[in-house]
This record gives C-alpha cells, structure tokens and sequence, in this order.
C-alpha cells in the first residue's frame, strides 16, 4: 500500500503566498458582523462574530486572539474578520480578560488556558483553528500537547522557549512574524521551526504586528495555510 504525502510535506511545498479569490472582497460587504457576551464563572466575555454571508455553510470556526495593549478590534479594523468569513469561515475574537470590553479581572498565566478551554467550549466549538498574536501564546501553547485544535496559526508568539518535548507537539501550527521585527517574531520562529507539523512564513514589509503592518499578505497566507489544513483533515463544526 502506498502512503500519501504527509502534512510536513505538504506543508513545506504550499504557496502560501497565492492571492486569494478576488470575489472575497465583494462577498465581504454582504457580511454583517454581531457583537455578543458569553458569561464564564468571574468574566463576562465580549466577542465579535462574522460569519459566511448568504447563509453559506462554514469550513470550520476560528478563534482570534489578540496581543497585548491590544482587543478584539485589532481583527476588524483591518477587515480581517469579515473577509475570512468571506472565504467560508466562522470567525470569532474575544476581547481577553484584563483588555476591551470584557469585564471581570485579568488572570495569571497559568490560568489562560484553562480560561481558554472554558471560552471555546462553552461556545460549542469543536477543534476550531486558532490565530494568536504575541503574547495570547499563553493562552495556548500548554495546549498544543492535546488534540484540542485543528491548527494554531501564531504570529510572533511570546513563550516559545518554554516549549518542552516539541517532536511530540502534532497540532499543525504557522509561524508568522514580519520581516522588520527584530525581537519576538525570529525567535518564535527558532523556536517552532522544529515542530513535526510547522511551517515559517515571513510577512514582507511588516513589523512585530504583521497582521496589521502587512494585511493584504497576511489574509492571503492565513487563508491558504486554513484551506489547506481542512482539505487534510476533516474538520467537525
């Protein structure tokens, strides 16, 4: 029996880089974002939601989750989140405790996860996709040792270093980081280029915030890394 290619394999071929469907534009218009709460034990969660317009079936969900000194706006002002909803995905982001409009206290890093998982689940999100910036890393990379997510997508992540035991981390994950940062986005990726499941993908003309430096690349790279890890697996709503 002859096997297939595997996921590193293909990963490391793809071009990320191909522009995505010039329609996405103009189905983005049609997208008409919500704005929601979900109340968890000593938060009340705000959240933005978007998803495929038309009433069109989604791909699968994906979680953003913004950096410090950041909220949840960070992923409409580009457009981010109605033009991914666009492609065919339901799209949420959360303001983080301590940021936005979430009310209740910040939490310690070693509650973030678990804080996480109560967020995600209490949504009924089955293996969503995850895209995280900077330092929400917390939020997941003590997860990326169970088969929680379908892939995290992480841009310049903060806490890489404490990754232990990396051959075993499956989880398919993209390391992004702009060209012009010169501090947590070439370390991230020294960190994460060993993962069994990784790829690297440099953001031209952008700084340690390369979704926002450089968004037109980015979306096509986020977009085109999410297609092809749901054309591999399949992926439960």
């Amino acid at each position: 029996m002859v096997e297939g290619p595997t996921l590193s394999s293909i990963l490391s071929r793809a071009d990320l880089c191909r522009a995505v469907p010039e329609n996405t534009k103009k189905l983005a218009e049609k997208v008409q974002p919500t704005e929601n709460r979900l109340e968890l034990q000593a938060h009340n969660v705000f959240y933005r939601e978007a998803k495929p317009p038309d009433n069109h079936y989604a791909k699968a969900s994906i979680v953003f989750l913004h950096g410090q000194s950041f909220s949840s706006t960070t992923w409409t002002e580009n457009g981010l989140l109605s033009n991914m909803a666009a492609h065919g995905y339901h799209c949420i982001a959360l303001d983080l405790p301590g940021s936005g409009r979430t009310v209740g206290p910040a939490i310690p890093a070693e509650e973030k996860p678990s804080f996480f998982l109560s967020f995600i689940y209490g949504l009924g999100l089955k293996q969503p996709m995850v895209v995280a910036a900077s330092m929400s890393a917390q939020y997941i990379l003590p997860l990326l040792n169970r088969d929680i997510f379908a892939c995290v997508v992480g841009v310049a992540l903060s806490n890489t270093q404490e990754l232990v035991d990396v051959q075993r981390l499956r989880t398919p994950l993209l390391c992004v980081w702009g060209e012009r940062d010169t501090s947590l986005g070439p370390s991230s990726a020294n960190n994460l280029k060993n993962l069994p499941n990784s790829r690297l993908q440099q953001i031209q003309a952008a700084g340690h915030a390369a979704h926002l430096g450089n968004p037109e690349q980015f979306q096509s790279v986020l977009a085109n890394f999410l297609d092809l890890i749901r054309s591999y697996h399949a992926i439960p709503m």
